[in-house]
């Protein structure tokens, strides 16, 4: 039974992920103009299978919103280098992923995308108020001088901004880029 168990949890699982993969995407592409009733068919689950995972329109944003904010955390991680044992490591990682090394956070960040689309449903301010904290303690671990961090942190944020538009070119980005990421050096 307990396997039982186990496979109903996996299946729940990777239909909630279906379906939040599903309607970041809809959401993206159709603003929102996207209908529950096309988010299900994309996730391969009826929209009764959806309103069982997510009860309303809000349900659904907000776990949208949550799903994001995970990926962007997979996404940083993903471009720490662990070789690098010095402060700074995580900030050097942040700088990576926001300038150029994630697709995915480059999308996200841009200003007429998924999270501008998307807006504030109810009760949304907690879950960036604990993001918020978890990446300030993340920001304030990692060694470096705290007036520092804030610089990098924004900066990069702002090129991440900034990259989709014609006022910054990938040379200005690079350039940017190394320039952030000798920041994170300590002297």
């Amino acid at each position: 039974m307990k396997r039982t168990d186990q496979v109903v949890t996996r299946d729940k699982e990777r239909t909630c992920r279906a379906i939040l993969e599903s309607a970041e995407q809809m959401f993206a592409d159709r603003g929102s103009k996207a209908s529950l009733a096309d988010i299900a068919v994309a996730a391969g689950v009826t929209k009764s299978g959806l309103m069982h995972h997510f009860p309303n329109r809000d349900a659904l944003i907000y776990g949208v919103i949550e799903h994001c904010i995970t990926r962007m955390w997979e996404e940083i991680h993903a471009h720490i280098d662990l070789s690098e044992n010095r402060p700074g490591k995580f900030t050097r990682g942040y700088v990576r992923a926001l300038t150029g090394g994630s697709a995915y956070l480059m999308d996200t960040f841009n200003p007429g995308t998924l999270l501008a689309t998307l807006g504030n449903p109810p009760g949304i301010e907690a879950l960036y108020a604990c993001d918020a904290e978890k990446l300030s303690a993340a920001f304030a671990a990692d060694g470096l001088p705290w007036s520092r961090v804030l610089m990098i942190r924004f900066a990069a944020e702002g090129l991440a901004l900034s990259a989709p538009s014609p006022y910054l070119t990938s040379d200005d980005l690079e350039l940017a880029r190394a320039e952030l990421l000798a920041l994170t050096e300590v002297d």
